[in-house]
């Protein structure tokens, strides 16, 4: 359980520094490590899939946004889907029904990520942004209730696909994470490569497949950990009876 302990921590402060501008500080031009809308009323970091649409848009080579992505990435790949995000929270806490991932199906997310850059090349707007729930979520609904937004059909638009996305995380465990996440899709190319690494003891495990009941991506840790669909959130370490799984921050892939 002590991973556990740490990952909700973790989430706790991911959750902080998204609404750190409630504190009265501003803008800080950081790269969130995770899907968190900069349009938030309370948000001091950049959204990176919105960031990244609007490079695209006003045709600006991203340095500084390619640098910090692989900072990201090389860190701990997906372990910020498990450990940091937001809306990876959410998707947590409504993850009732733990349903085993079809790996073809999950891809799905790579198409999202694609569609989202040639939507903002093609029309010069962040399409994305516009459908995103958790924009839905920390912006709409916060400026609804602020008395500066109003409900219109872009309004409506943003509450169809929070509504959508809320029934799809309710249906299966971390369904946006699994499927949609363009930010997910960006991180998992990261993931074999990352310093925070899921490792298994081949001669301790016994194929007993009780990690697999234990993860909420529906993958089979025992012999899938650290495929792209891997949020290396570590409970299959604390339900793993054999201590067959173990996690660290390493290059090597042995334990």
């Amino acid at each position: 359980m002590k991973i556990a302990r740490g990952r909700r921590i973790g989430q706790s402060f991911g959750m902080l520094l998204g609404l750190f501008g409630a504190t009265g500080i501003g803008m800080t031009h950081l790269i969130f490590p995770g899907l968190h809308c900069y349009a938030c009323p309370w948000a001091i970091t950049i959204c990176p899939i919105g960031l990244a649409q609007n490079l695209i848009v006003f045709g600006t080579v991203p340095y500084y946004w390619i640098a910090m992505i692989v900072l990201y990435g090389l860190a701990a790949g997906r372990g910020f889907c498990g450990w940091f995000c937001p809306f990876g929270t959410l998707n947590d806490l409504l993850s009732f029904r733990k349903v085993k991932i079809r790996d073809t199906v999950s891809y799905s997310k790579f198409f999202v990520l694609i569609g989202t850059l040639l939507a903002a090349w093609v029309f010069t707007d962040t399409v994305f942004c516009k459908l995103c729930p958790a924009s839905s979520l920390e912006a709409s609904i916060p400026y609804l209730f602020m008395g500066i937004a109003r409900v219109n059909r872009p309004f409506l638009i943003h509450m169809g696909t929070l509504a959508a996305t809320l029934v799809g995380m309710v249906l299966i465990a971390r369904f946006w994470c699994r499927y949609l996440c363009p930010m997910g899709a960006l991180l998992s190319l990261f993931n074999r490569v990352s310093f925070l690494r899921l490792k298994l003891d081949e001669k301790r495990c016994s194929r007993c497949a009780a990690c697999t009941s234990d993860c909420p991506m529906g993958i089979e840790p025992h012999t899938q950990h650290d495929n792209h669909n891997c949020i290396k959130c570590g409970r299959c370490v604390d339900g793993c009876h054999l201590n067959a799984l173990s996690m660290d921050f390493s290059l090597k892939d042995s334990p």
